[in-house]
């Protein structure tokens, strides 16, 4: 049976991409926000979107 845990680059390479997700999504938010004019969003402040 192979074992779940992993060693080496496999496991260097899978840190790696744990980690780039969420960095790219909060980039991918940031980017929005600045292109967002109308109305003001702000990724930091608008966690949920409501209707008023």
């Amino acid at each position: 049976m192979n074992p779940i845990v992993r060693s080496g680059a496999t496991a260097r390479a899978g840190a790696l991409l744990v980690l780039l997700g969420p960095l790219v999504s909060w980039g991918a938010e940031f980017i929005t926000a600045a292109a967002w004019q109308d109305p003001p969003y702000s990724p930091l402040y608008n966690w949920v979107a409501t209707s008023a």
